[in-house]
């Protein structure tokens, strides 16, 4: 069984949706901040935004893919 996604603030992920009736099966969105972990099922939820800036708290189970925090070029805007 893979493990579950840990991932950081500002990653790109990529879900299964949980709310059944919404018309998409698959969204996205961007990690706000840290996952917190729930005591009763040791599942870990994160904040995410999604495009439209609505932001939800995401069990880390519904997580496809993760992408990493888009990092700025070295010396491309350099001053």
């Amino acid at each position: 069984m893979p493990s579950t996604p840990r991932p950081d603030r500002g990653s790109v992920v990529t879900y299964l949706n949980p709310d059944a009736p919404h018309p998409a099966a698959v969204l996205s969105g961007v990690v706000l901040g840290a996952h917190v972990t729930d005591p009763e099922t040791s599942h870990l939820w994160v904040p995410v935004m999604s495009p439209d800036s609505t932001v939800s708290v995401l069990d880390t189970v519904h997580i496809m893919k993760v992408e990493p925090p888009a990092r700025p070029r070295r010396g491309s805007d350099a001053i």
